[in-house]
């Protein structure tokens, strides 16, 4: 049907084309043409998109079988008091009156990023140790907090459409709504990899509350809006992607895999140019690096587990990720070279004032360096503001694992 279509097109471009559905005469001149529509066609064809059949899941999520790793992740474990204590300050969180204490700007998420990221830890190191002790206490605690609805009560996406934009009419105090659904719907992606990290050894009890909070959060948090996105900008969790993932592997639901990457691919491929910069992240005005490292952070997260699911990446993806990935390095060199790229797009989110500036890689972004390597193969230009910043170990939030700990 599609030949079909480019042929009769073919006829308006000169009266010379006879086509005929038995016979199809093209003088000379028509015959280049026609075989260069042939090749476009057939250049569609072998793009093929990633199919349910082609995706593996890991059993731990980022990699098949979880090693220690505390050298990159820190020493968070469940015999620690001050570390139960600090998650466990996860069931009385209020995390509605935590964001309002905070703006566009600036998001006041310290009690909430904070102890997730010790849970995750420290789940990470109970069963990188097999320590059944601890992963009982991990249990238990993921449990516990799926029967109090944890984050549930939180602003929906849906219900954002009531709510004034972040950033309203540029100033940079306005509240942010998205967010407070930004965090919730993250956190609890990041909840559900720590779930995963030890779904095997759930009874039949213990699945059963979890996957029910599982399955209500995500059709609040994930379902109504994971195919939607503005096309504005690149930002954590594979712009919302890594959640859709995280299900699919809680699920089993290779079907759902296959077209979480098919629109993520196509999602980077519009945001990021071809000159390697990303729509909205890089033209941030003064802390314009800062979210250009955030958004390539994300995607580089994002396409190494679509290359360890075993979903093929289009090519034009990775070079437009790798030329992001050489930007970065031009920033960090070359500051106002890297700055001097004019956008012409709308920008309601660049209002920064210079004691403001954050003209350095993200330190939230632990493993870019690493990240950057394994994914695309440039190395990082040193940073020292970056270094200096970053944490030597940690779990990396914004893509849901700490990529020095594939290694």
């Amino acid at each position: 049907m599609l030949l079909k279509l480019l042929l009769n097109s073919l006829f308006f471009l000169s009266k010379k084309v006879y086509i005929s559905i038995n016979q199809i005469k093209i003088n000379f001149i028509m015959k280049k043409i026609f075989i260069f529509f042939i090749f476009l066609l057939f250049s569609f064809s072998v793009q093929a998109k990633v199919k349910s059949k082609d995706i593996s899941f890991p059993k731990h999520f980022y990699v098949e079988q979880i090693e220690t790793c505390p050298y990159f992740l820190g020493s968070d474990k469940f015999s620690s008091e001050i570390t139960k204590d600090r998650i466990k300050s996860l069931l009385n969180l209020d995390w509605m009156s935590e964001w309002a204490k905070g703006n566009s700007r600036s998001v006041n998420h310290e009690n909430l990023s904070k102890p997730m990221k010790s849970f995750s830890i420290a789940t990470h190191n109970a069963v990188g140790e097999n320590n059944k002790e601890s992963i009982n206490e991990a249990k238990k605690i993921i449990v516990e907090l799926a029967k109090k609805d944890f984050l549930f009560n939180t602003i929906s996406r849906k219900e954002l459409k009531e709510k004034p934009r972040c950033w309203k009419d540029g100033n940079p105090e306005a509240p942010c709504w998205y967010h407070a659904y930004e965090f919730a719907r993250d956190s609890f992606a990041n909840l559900m990899i720590i779930a995963l990290y030890f779904k095997e050894d759930l009874n039949e009890e213990e699945f059963k509350i979890v996957n029910k909070y599982v399955e209500k959060m995500y059709k609040k948090f994930i379902q109504p809006h994971q195919f939607i996105v503005d096309d504005k900008g690149f930002y954590a969790m594979g712009n919302g992607g890594i959640p859709n993932l995280v299900y699919s592997n809680w699920a089993n639901d290779k079907k759902l895999a296959a077209k979480e990457f098919n629109f993520r691919f196509k999602n980077i491929e519009k945001v990021f140019y071809e000159d390697g910069y990303i729509n909205n992240n890089s033209f941030r005005g003064y802390r314009g690096l800062w979210y250009h490292s955030y958004g390539l952070n994300s995607a580089l997260g994002y396409l190494y587990l679509a290359k360890l699911w075993g979903a093929k990446i289009p090519e034009t993806v990775m070079k437009k990720v790798t030329k992001a990935a050489e930007v970065l390095n031009l920033g960090i060199k070359d500051y106002e070279k890297f700055s001097s790229r004019k956008y012409d797009g709308d920008q309601l989110n660049n209002n920064y004032k210079k004691k403001n500036a954050r003209m350095h890689t993200h330190q939230d972004a632990l493993a870019i360096d690493t990240l950057m390597e394994m994914v695309v193969g440039v190395t990082l230009e040193d940073d020292p503001r970056y270094l200096e910043l970053r944490k030597e170990r940690g779990m990396d939030d914004l893509v849901g694992f700490n990529a020095n700990c594939i290694k």
